[in-house]
């Protein structure tokens, strides 16, 4: 059914703009099966460069002569797809008439074939019979079945046979199988498959049988059976196995249903430039078998780049994989490195000894940090370097004994702590090293106290304090 199953490329001569217009006329063209259409496409050129085209009187606008000539070449290049070039050797001249063929005693036809190699035309015959398809009125393939007769110059309905024998058994069908028909016909019986016109002469049976043979192939087929075999001989093809007559609408909706970027409006003509070119060395009869290699190897070459883009998927993903462990391992080696540098610094600041010093650069105070508790012993200067205190710490609370000094370096007050609360017996002296107090603590109540003159003399009893409330 004319190019459904892929966009085939046009083969060398013929024009993209042809196929549209074969679609557009010539129902036959429609039928054929898609590598008979590029045997018949390839001939086209050929066979239209091959012919003297001549139009007679006309009357009225001008034809178009491309779409004429590649019309009839279609047709006249079916009969021979599967047989040879040869066959038209001695055909070379082809005319248009308008309206009609007129014979010398005036008669009117639709088509007239010579022995000489001319044929002539009524156009308007021609394009209904290439339009129909099933009417087994088919002027083009009428005419041009006489030529294939007349390569033996017998005009006898008896074509060019591979071989003797076989000319001989088809001449001993063709003599019973005309009587038949003649009689069939005599007789009313209503025999259309085979029109009246062949029981006129001998020499047209062959050419209403191929009519018959392509616009009503399963008829003939059925009702005279033997006839269509031998047709299918001589023109090596067995059309009622093609599809039924489908328009080129019908066409367009194949496409469209099958092909991502076909449009039902899209034609030859304007996706010429997106197809690809006709394999180099390949005839139209080989193309089928080409295309199915060179399918078959896209098909491999396509299931082998899948394999390889998959084996190049899992590469990259286990490499990916492999970096992400990595990266992972990386990153939880920085992140313990890290965290341990911050463990690390943590404990340093946390267990360190600090001195704070004045801004002369000379110490203010020193303390011991143990887990970021003040621990031990902690000591105190003033500015002029004179220790001043010694208070003993454990977790950042005074626990243990305490000194402060004078500024001479004397003792001004001992005593002792318990966890911030004073404890037991504090003792105080005067700057010249005399006593100046005495007191108990017990669970960091004041128990006894007492207090001395300068002289060492007790002086009072009172609740006298000194500067650190003791």
């Amino acid at each position: 059914m004319a190019i459904v199953s892929h966009p085939a490329p046009f083969p060398p001569g013929f024009k993209p703009k042809w196929r549209d217009i074969l679609e557009t006329n010539v129902a036959l063209y429609r039928r054929l099966p898609e590598d008979l259409t590029l045997v018949v496409e390839e001939m086209i050129p050929w066979f239209v460069g091959k012919v003297l085209w001549e139009w007679d009187k006309w009357v009225g606008p001008t034809p178009d002569k491309e779409m004429q000539k590649v019309c009839v070449a279609c047709e006249a290049c079916v009969l021979i797809a599967r047989r040879s070039k040869k066959d038209y050797e001695h055909f070379h001249t082809f005319v248009f008439h308008q309206m009609h063929v007129t014979d010398k005693d005036g008669k009117n036809w639709g088509g007239w074939a010579e022995p000489g190699g001319t044929i002539r035309q009524s156009w308007r015959s021609t394009k209904n019979g290439m339009h129909d398809g099933v009417d087994n009125h088919n002027v083009t393939l009428h005419e041009f079945g006489h030529m294939l007769d007349y390569r033996d110059s017998d005009f006898d309905s008896v074509p060019r046979f591979e071989n003797k024998a076989a000319r001989f058994d088809y001449q001993l069908f063709l003599e019973e199988e005309y009587a038949d028909i003649c009689s069939a016909w005599e007789k009313k019986t209503g025999n259309e498959v085979i029109r009246k016109y062949a029981t006129t002469d001998k020499a047209e049976f062959f050419t209403c049988a191929t009519e018959a043979f392509f616009e009503r192939s399963e008829m003939l087929k059925f009702m005279r059976r033997e006839l269509y075999d031998w047709m299918k001989r001589i023109y090596q093809m067995d059309p009622a196995e093609w599809p039924e007559r489908i328009s080129q609408a019908e066409l367009q909706d194949e496409r469209y249903d099958q092909w991502s970027d076909w449009m039902r409006r899209s034609t030859w003509q304007s996706k010429n430039e997106e197809m690809i070119s006709w394999p180099d060395g390949v005839d139209a009869a080989d193309y089928a078998g080409w295309f199915e290699q060179e399918k078959g190897r896209l098909e491999r070459e396509k299931r082998e780049r899948k394999e390889r883009e998959f084996a190049e998927k899992m590469r990259r993903e286990k490499e990916r994989a492999t970096k992400e462990q990595r990266e992972a391992k990386e990153r939880e080696r920085k992140e313990k490195e890290e965290s341990e540098h911050k463990a690390r610094e943590r404990y340093l600041l946390n267990n360190r000894t600090v001195i704070v010093e004045y801004p002369n650069g000379t110490p203010q105070l020193k303390y011991k940090l143990v887990d970021g508790h003040r621990e031990g012993l902690m000591q105190r200067w003033d500015e002029e370097g004179q220790l001043r205190e010694e208070t003993e710490l454990i977790r950042g609370k005074k626990h243990g004994r305490v000194v402060y000094y004078y500024s001479n370096g004397k003792k001004e007050m001992e005593g002792f702590f318990a966890l911030n609360l004073r404890a037991g017996i504090w003792l105080g002296w005067h700057e010249d090293g005399s006593p100046s107090f005495r007191t108990e603590y017990r669970e960091g109540e004041l128990h006894t106290w007492e207090q001395f003159g300068e002289d060492g003399k007790s002086r009072t009893y009172g609740k006298v304090k000194n500067r650190f409330g003791a």
